[in-house]
């Protein structure tokens, strides 16, 4: 009997604790509903508002959309303004360049038309004055060649000589030609200025002879040409005596040095130049000969200084 009140009274108490764990299930489990209600209210709500922001959004993109493309839109219409503008300008400017280059060209090609006029009118001047300027110059050069001949035939053959050289001579034959009336005359003056040369060079015996046989050629009363006749003869013996001097002068730098002896110096050079000044006076005109007249200049010059000076050289000369 104990046993089954104990089982009763256990019975009891589990059924009593089966229903506060039901209970409380129960209360647990109304309370996830709950919570699972607010959440997908929440959940609603929050895609309600997730799909209003979206068609906002797409409202305003939409808009934006419209809004660029109306910038766009217009940007291009600006851009075809400034493309129409510019390609306005630069037709208007090319324009503007080309009514330059036209004008330009037009006035190059009138210019060269005035030059050409002027370079044709200044050619035939230039012919013009050519023409005079030949007929002038072959009436002055007969005028002057009139007057050449006039002057070989007139004058005397002394100043023909006075008045002329080698070169005058030789121009004046190359002007003239072989006229036959004054031919003779330049002939002969060539014969003299050629023989009078020869007292410039080295005494040379063959030349010599020839150029006394040319000048005995010369059939003309002249005081010049008997005069270079005479020094042509005695070209040799000038010549010789010269030599003569010079070693006279060699002999007395081997006799006698001034060995830098001012004293010497001077009583040596007078006694160079007394052995010049024999020569000087025996053969007063020993400057006919210019060759000769040179060597006594350059002794002279050598031995002022310095009376010990060599002059063997200008012995060889002679």
């Amino acid at each position: 009997m104990r046993t089954i009140v104990v089982l009763i009274i256990l019975s009891g108490c589990v059924t009593s604790a089966y229903s506060q764990i039901d209970s409380l299930l129960l209360k647990n489990f109304e309370q996830k509903i709950l919570e699972n209600s607010r959440l997908k209210s929440d959940l609603k709500t929050e895609k309600q508002n997730l799909f209003d922001l979206s068609a906002a959004y797409k409202k305003d993109t939409v808009v934006l959309l419209k809004h660029i493309k109306e910038l766009r839109n217009e940007l291009l219409s600006e851009k075809q303004k400034v493309l129409e503008l510019n390609k306005n300008k630069i037709k208007e400017e090319r324009d503007n360049l080309q009514m330059k280059i036209d004008s330009l060209n037009i006035l190059v090609s009138k210019q060269s038309r005035t030059i050409t006029d002027k370079d044709e009118q200044i050619a035939k001047e230039k012919a013009n004055l050519k023409a005079t300027a030949e007929i002038a110059k072959n009436d002055g050069k007969t005028e002057a060649l009139a007057s050449i001949v006039s002057t070989y035939k007139n004058q005397l053959f002394d100043d023909l000589i006075k008045s002329s050289t080698k070169g005058s001579v030789t121009r004046d034959m190359e002007l003239l030609g072989n006229k036959s009336e004054i031919k003779p005359v330049i002939d002969d003056l060539k014969i003299y200025f050629n023989v009078l040369e020869l007292l410039s060079e080295k005494y040379d015996a063959v030349q010599i002879k020839t150029a006394q046989t040319q000048l005995s050629q010369i059939k003309r009363q002249s005081k010049l040409l008997e005069a270079l006749k005479d020094d042509v003869e005695f070209y040799k013996d000038f010549n010789t005596a010269l030599k003569e001097t010079l070693s006279q002068l060699v002999d007395l730098d081997k006799q006698k040095s001034a060995v830098r002896d001012s004293s010497v110096q001077t009583l040596k050079f007078n006694a160079i130049v007394s052995i010049l000044t024999n020569y000087m006076y025996n053969y007063y005109n020993y400057t006919d000969y210019p060759y000769l007249s040179d060597i006594v200049l350059e002794i002279i010059k050598r031995k002022k200084p310095n009376a010990d000076a060599g002059i063997t050289d200008l012995l060889i000369k002679l």
